[in-house]
């Protein structure tokens, strides 16, 4: 139970990540590596970058202590997750295939964590 805690945590991170490279990113133009090197010092990406170091730190740990057929699946779950948060934040519509898709994935993550 405590490391599908940790894995959902993980998993939460992760799409909170790229929430914020989406934030740090949006309206800029990338046009270089320079560009894009720039960004990674811009604060809002910056933080995202730390962020992922963080989860990595923590999906290292979890790996260490449970089966990967247990912890992979509950990934999927950013998708969901990013797909929701970006309805809310930034305003984006969802299409009817998508949430077809959103229930499949979450149906096959409860049934690969329950085998």
């Amino acid at each position: 139970m405590k490391m599908t805690v940790l894995c959902l945590l993980n998993t939460f991170l992760m799409a909170t990540g790229q929430m914020l490279f989406k934030f740090g990113s949006s309206g800029k133009e990338i046009t270089s590596i320079l560009d894009i090197i720039k960004l990674f010092f811009s604060p809002v990406v910056f933080i995202a970058l730390c962020l992922y170091a963080a989860t990595t730190g923590l999906w290292l740990y979890i790996l260490s202590r449970t089966p990967m057929s247990h912890a992979y699946p509950i990934q999927a779950l950013a998708f969901p997750i990013v797909l929701l948060a970006s309805m809310v934040f930034f305003r984006e519509t969802i299409s009817p295939m998508k949430w077809i898709g959103v229930f499949i994935i979450v149906f096959g993550v409860f049934v690969a964590t329950r085998g």
